[in-house]
């Protein structure tokens, strides 16, 4: 089967999609995309369309004779709360966490880490690759992508969600386990994963405070980033209502 290119862009009318500025340059100058070519676009909240390619000028392009399809929003959310590691680390883990299914990734600041790490470059940065990301595993909604200044924010941006765990490795039930004691996971479950250090009894003790259960992954000890890959997974498999 034919790899068909997916961009992001916008319904402009019946049958007639453009591209996102930015997404256009990179269809006709990198990819050198030919008029006419069969292409998918998307705009990140359920909606995709696949039609032929119209190159209007070299940052501007249209989708044509398109098909649309939608696909409501999973009402399971697959959550994770992450403690700010190095730019780099964090780098690499955006990819793996998108295309894995995760639907909100929350990176807060730990209280000794240093500012920069959460930086407007790196953020935007990880936008990016959150696109990309999407593009590539075909999804049809967007991971949502939240940063925090401190845990206490970031928690509350998960409030929502009613079934919350702590990573820490001394847990006394692990992640099968709580699945199945759990008697609903209907509305998804959010993982709270510290950085490189793990998380300080000050934020275990506030996260636990507000209903966080502490679990573990496995008898060993993980890093942060092999952590998160871990959680992702538990999270794609959990049973949906």
């Amino acid at each position: 089967m034919a790899h068909i290119y997916r961009f992001f862009g916008q319904k402009v009318s019946e049958g007639h999609w453009s591209l996102d500025e930015d997404e256009a340059r990179h269809a006709i100058k990198v990819l050198r995309l030919a008029d006419q070519t069969q292409v998918e676009v998307m705009d990140g909240r359920g909606r995709v369309a696949s039609g032929r390619l119209v190159t209007e000028s070299k940052s501007r392009a249209t989708v044509h004779e398109v098909s649309e399809t939608y696909t409501e929003k999973d009402p399971f959310n697959r959550c994770v709360i992450l403690g700010a590691l190095k730019p780099g680390d964090l780098d690499d883990l955006i990819a793996p966490l998108t295309e894995l299914g995760v639907d909100k990734l929350i990176i807060f600041l730990q209280s000794d880490t240093a500012q920069f790490r959460l930086s407007d470059s790196a953020v935007e940065r990880w936008r990016r690759l959150v696109r990309s990301a999407v593009k590539q595993s075909k999804r049809s909604w967007e991971l949502e992508l939240e940063c925090a200044g401190d845990l206490a924010s970031a928690l509350k941006l998960a409030q929502k969600i009613p079934s919350r765990w702590m990573l820490t490795p001394d847990a006394a039930s692990d992640v099968l386990t709580e699945i199945s004691s759990t008697k609903s996971l209907s509305l998804g479950v959010a993982v709270l994963i510290g950085g490189e250090k793990g998380l300080s009894k000050a934020e275990e003790s506030l996260a636990s405070g507000q209903g966080y259960r502490p679990v573990k992954l496995g008898p060993f000890v993980l890093r942060a980033r092999t952590a998160a890959h871990a959680a992702a997974v538990f999270l794609g498999m959990l049973p949906r209502p």
